[in-house]
C-alpha cells in the first residue's frame, strides 16, 4: 500500500515539474485593442488605418506616433503567412535603405515565438517584428533607439 501511495505522489510531483517548468512568458500575442490601448496609455497618438489596407488580410492597422521620437505601426493580419508577406516586405524595404550603409548594424533572429529584424544607423533605428500573426514595425530617432526597445519589450514581443 504505502508503494502504491509513494508511486501516485511521485507521479504527481513528475506531472507538476512537467507542467510547471515549461515557458512562463505569455504566449498570446496583443490584440489591436490592447495595443491601441496601450500605446494611448503612454501618451502616443495612435491612428487606425485599417481602411488603408490593401486587402482583406490585413484585419487592424494601427499607426502609434511621438513626432518627436518614433512611430510604432502594428499589422494585425488574418493569418501566420499574412503576416509573414507583410514582414518580408517591410525587411526589404528597409534592407534596401540601409544595405549599402557601412555605418548601419543590421541583424535578424528568427526564435521559436518570433521573427526580429533590426537596423540600428546614425539617423533611425528601425524593427520589425512578426510574431504569430502580427507584426510590429518600429522606427525611431536614433536618440530615442533604447526607448523604443524598452517600449517593443513591454509590449510583450521579446
Amino acid at each position: 500500500m504505502k508503494k502504491k501511495i509513494l508511486k501516485v505522489v511521485s507521479v504527481v510531483f513528475l506531472l507538476i515539474f512537467v507542467c510547471g517548468c515549461g515557458n512562463t512568458t505569455n504566449s498570446q500575442t496583443m490584440t489591436a485593442q490592447e495595443f491601441k490601448r496601450n500605446m494611448e496609455d503612454r501618451g502616443l497618438e495612435v491612428v487606425d488605418q485599417t481602411s488603408s489596407a490593401s486587402d482583406s488580410t490585413y484585419q487592424y492597422i494601427y499607426v502609434a506616433l511621438d513626432k518627436e521620437k518614433y512611430s510604432f505601426e502594428y499589422y494585425f493580419m488574418d493569418s501566420p503567412e499574412a503576416s509573414d508577406t507583410v514582414y518580408q516586405y517591410a525587411v526589404s524595404n528597409i534592407n534596401n535603405i540601409y544595405e549599402d550603409v557601412d555605418t548601419a548594424t543590421i541583424t535578424e533572429e528568427d526564435k521559436k515565438k518570433y521573427t526580429d529584424y533590426q537596423v540600428s544607423a546614425e539617423d533611425y533605428y528601425c524593427e520589425v517584428i512578426k510574431q504569430e500573426n502580427t507584426v510590429l514595425y518600429v522606427t525611431a530617432y536614433h536618440d530615442y533607439e533604447s526607448e523604443a526597445k524598452q517600449i517593443v519589450s513591454e509590449l510583450g514581443y521579446k
